[in-house]
C-alpha cells in the first residue's frame, strides 16, 4: 500500500485531498515534528463497522432476531405503569389470568 506524509499544517490545508488519497487507498501519515501522530486510511471494503470488543469473533448474521415477547411489549410500553411490571397487554387492557 503507498504510503505519504504531511505535516499537520500541510494536512489540513489539503485535508479533502488527504481523505481523497486515503480514500483511494493510500495510508496517509500524519506527522508532529518527526513523530508519527497520526495515520488515515482506507475504509473497511465491507463498509460494516465492527463490533466493538467482539469483532474478531465472527458474529452469525441474525444475533438479535430472536425476540423475547416480554421484553419488546416492555420496550413498547405495554406494561401497568402503576406497578411497573409487565401485564401481558397493553396498558389499561386487563390481562385474562
Amino acid at each position: 500500500m503507498p504510503q505519504t506524509s504531511y505535516k499537520i499544517s500541510e494536512a489540513r490545508r489539503n485535508f479533502a485531498e488527504v481523505l481523497e488519497r486515503a480514500h483511494q487507498g493510500e495510508e496517509i501519515v500524519i506527522m508532529r515534528g518527526n513523530d508519527v501522530y497520526a495515520r488515515i486510511g482506507p475504509a473497511d471494503p465491507a463498509g460494516k463497522r465492527p463490533f466493538g470488543l467482539l469483532r474478531r469473533r465472527g458474529l452469525p448474521d441474525d444475533l438479535f432476531d430472536d425476540q423475547d415477547v416480554e421484553q419488546a411489549a416492555i420496550d413498547a410500553g405495554d406494561f401497568n405503569d402503576d406497578t411497573g411490571v409487565w401485564k401481558g397487554g397493553p396498558a389499561g387492557r386487563e390481562s385474562k389470568a
